[in-house]
């Protein structure tokens, strides 16, 4: 669409600030995730984080990993409240490996994972009827020599939509990125919940138990994020006017096939011009 003079004030811009976490072959990582911030003035959150690590003169990078002495929980805890506060949103997607057949729809390449469920997450937040262009941050992510990943995935959102939706990916070091570091505070805690229900966490860290404890008294939530007010397991966890929403990718839906086979035998757009061809 040309940008004129008539035009360029209706144009609405987000930014995503994507993350990840999960190994493809640890036996370890029963799951792997993806998770996103949507926000359209991220100097708000910015400005917000900038005075609580000036606060607790806290200059660490904020991880779900490194949540193990009390000074860190404080942080989280504060860090978490300005995502509540500001006009933010959380979206994750969540694979149980146990459930995928990564060798034969992903050649075991945990690089096609990643790039396919990216995809799949920004059509989760875009919708059928997109009416905002996204640029999407994304956190430093290893790719084989010779591929174009951002490309890849901007110009295949755009083909699929046939319509300028993602303005430009672009790998950024989390260590730069006070709302990257957001992100993964909130898809840890949530997929640490996960692994909880599953029996996975041996030993439970401290604060972390604490953070997770926070985070229902803070969201109203009785047991889990996936148990549901009657008491039964869910796939799907959606907080009032999707604040925060993630979910476990159903391989068992037949859209979900469809969905996979699409991501196996379309070509992936090599060049912009591929979008509106």
């Amino acid at each position: 669409m040309p940008i004129n003079k008539s035009n360029f004030r209706d144009i609405k811009t987000c930014f995503c600030f994507l993350d990840e976490t999960g190994l493809l072959h640890s036996k370890i990582d029963q799951f792997f995730a993806l998770g996103i911030i949507k926000c359209r003035e991220p100097h708000r959150l910015y400005n917000q984080i900038r005075k609580i690590r000036n606060k607790y003169n806290y200059r660490e990078e904020i991880k779900w990993g490194a949540l193990d002495r009390k000074i860190r929980f404080d942080v989280a805890r504060e860090i978490f409240n300005v995502f509540i506060k500001e006009d933010a949103k959380f979206n994750c997607l969540i694979l149980n490996k146990n459930e995928l057949d990564f060798k034969t729809n992903f050649d075991d390449n945990l690089y096609k994972v990643y790039r396919s469920f990216t995809v799949a997450l920004l059509k989760l937040i875009i919708g059928k009827n997109p009416d905002e262009v996204l640029i999407v941050l994304a956190d430093d992510y290893f790719s084989p020599d010779g591929t174009d990943l951002e490309s890849k995935i901007k110009n295949f959102v755009n083909n699929h939509y046939q319509k300028f939706i993602v303005a430009g990916v672009c790998q950024i070091d989390s260590k730069s990125s006070d709302i990257l570091q957001m992100t993964d505070l909130i898809l840890g805690a949530i997929l640490y919940d996960l692994k909880r229900q599953n029996n996975l966490i041996t030993t439970q860290n401290t604060y972390k138990r604490k953070f997770l404890n926070f985070l229902y008294q803070k969201l109203n939530i009785k047991k889990s994020f996936f148990i549901n007010n009657f008491g039964f397991k869910t796939r799907n966890y959606i907080l009032s006017g999707d604040k925060i929403r993630a979910t476990i990718f159903d391989c068992h839906r037949s859209t979900t096939k469809k969905f996979i086979d699409k991501l196996k035998n379309k070509p992936w757009p090599t060049t912009g011009d591929a979008c509106f061809r």
